[in-house]
């Protein structure tokens, strides 16, 4: 457990999340890069996605949290999500 440390429950917090998210983002990435999505897409997907983890890490791992940044930070990972399975899809009407 943590101990109710609220310092460590909420870097538990933070990689469960990490946890839920990346796994499958990084799938869908290179699923599209299987099906021959231009690599300036994959790694624009990469740097944007990287950049939305690390914000919503650090909104999530502050004491007093600020919501922008965990907003924000999740928006990006799910627009990264959404711009993978288009993508995918794209790539089968071609």
């Amino acid at each position: 457990g943590t101990g109710r440390n609220k310092q460590l429950e909420r870097a538990v917090r933070v990689h469960a999340n990490f946890s839920e998210y990346v796994p499958l983002t990084l799938l869908l990435i290179s699923f599209a890069e299987q099906r021959g999505t231009h690599h300036f897409v994959i790694n624009l997907l990469c740097a944007v996605f990287l950049i939305g983890r690390a914000l919503h890490a650090w909104g999530v791992s502050q004491e007093h949290e600020n919501f922008t940044y965990r907003v924000t930070g999740m928006m990006i990972t799910f627009a990264t999500i959404a711009v993978s399975s288009a993508a995918i899809g794209y790539s089968y009407l071609n």
